[in-house]
């Protein structure tokens, strides 16, 4: 067939063929199913009069969307939780290098679709109309892009150097802090159909993640200790969430508890709800109706911290409520606090006044004794 393991189970495949002039390649491809298509489009290049050895040794570079589709199957969907969000990532790094060598791919190639991408979106290949990303969205395409000219320097598959290294990412604004009011809160309440809001509002009184939330099964949910587990965290680590009085209400009353292992099943109990279908097809239309506006899933979780922080919760507790690992991302919310900066400036009045009262004394002492 021309295809073989060197090392029985290793997993890296390697391609045997004879070019027109009778001579052996032998090319090391990686996982079977690309080494598959190598040997198919090597035997077709031949075929067809295509094929340049010299051009071969010259190159000795995995094609990036060859290596595209290694990374995905071999490092992200076994290393990350992001997979998903790389799959669709990749499909437009593919479009803009997929037929090109690693090493064929320069810094300034890179600069160029950093830019195309923050002003028109996808790389078009047709007259289909597309959007602008924003900077977060071009930088994560940034991120993957380095990562799989990482992965391929670690795995031997190219020697060049990541082009990526020299482009400057964009400057994120991480502070937006947008959550709902009691008003909005009610408006939004009116429009969305009422056996869906306990999944709103398990959301408002546990600041889960969307994923950690659609991905909750009931094995994980705790009605005596009143806690959440998450085995897999954003940090990667088992993360707590507490339940208060009305989180437990809602997920005990659950009508799905006794007929799918998932807590927000879909329709047939045999999977998860689909999160991204559930918020396009139920929130989003309740939010336009409601005339709520620019508003995401993820300021319900923003809206728990906010009305925490402005309940007088102190920044350490509200740190651990909500996973995150450093205090950095908690301090977002520190200027909604009615009294830990009051409190602040308010020692220096208490400090004045102590020196006031001081100084009042030792004046009095000094009389005393002069008399």
């Amino acid at each position: 067939m021309g295809l073989f393991e060197k090392i029985t189970g290793s997993g890296e495949w390697w391609i045997r063929y004879s070019d027109q002039y009778g001579h052996i390649h032998r090319e090391k491809v990686g996982p079977k199913s690309l080494a598959q298509k190598a040997y198919e489009k090597r035997k077709t290049d031949i075929r067809e009069g295509k094929f340049f050895p010299e051009t071969l040794r010259q190159r000795r570079d995995i094609l990036f969307k060859d290596m595209a589709t290694l990374y995905l199957e071999e490092h992200s969907k076994v290393n990350k939780r992001s997979y998903d969000s790389d799959r669709h990532v990749m499909e437009r790094l593919k479009q803009a290098f997929g037929e090109r060598a690693l090493s064929e791919i320069t810094t300034e190639d890179v600069e160029r679709l950093k830019n195309r991408l923050v002003k028109e979106g996808t790389v078009k290949k047709s007259m289909e109309k597309s959007k602008p990303l924003s900077v977060a969205t071009v930088n994560r395409h940034l991120a993957l892009l380095s990562g799989v000219f990482n992965v391929a320097r670690i795995w031997k598959k190219t020697k060049a150097e990541n082009p990526v290294k020299g482009v400057k990412k964009f400057k994120e604004n991480n502070e937006r802090v947008r959550y709902l009011t009691e008003e909005e809160e009610q408006a939004l309440k009116k429009k969305v159909p009422e056996e869906y809001w306990p999944f709103v509002e398990v959301a408002l009184h546990t600041g889960m993640r969307r994923g950690e939330q659609f991905n909750l099964r009931w094995r994980e949910v705790n009605f005596h200790s009143r806690t959440i587990t998450i085995p897999r965290s954003k940090s990667g680590e088992t993360r707590f969430v507490r339940m208060n009085d009305r989180a437990m209400e809602i997920l005990r009353g659950s009508p799905g508890r006794l007929k799918s292992k998932w807590v927000f099943p879909s329709e047939t109990g045999e999977t998860q709800l689909d999160a991204n279908n559930f918020i396009n097809r139920v929130l989003n239309p309740a939010l336009a109706a409601a005339k709520v506006k620019y508003f995401r899933w993820h300021e319900l979780r923003h809206t728990f911290a906010s009305r925490l922080t402005m309940a007088g919760v102190d920044l350490r507790t509200l740190q651990e409520l909500m996973g995150h690992k450093t205090i950095k991302m908690t301090l977002r919310y520190s200027h909604l606090s009615p009294t830990h900066t009051l409190e602040a400036v308010n020692k220096l009045c208490f400090a004045a006044e102590a020196s006031s009262t001081k100084g009042s004394t030792e004046e009095k002492e000094q009389v005393a004794g002069g008399a």
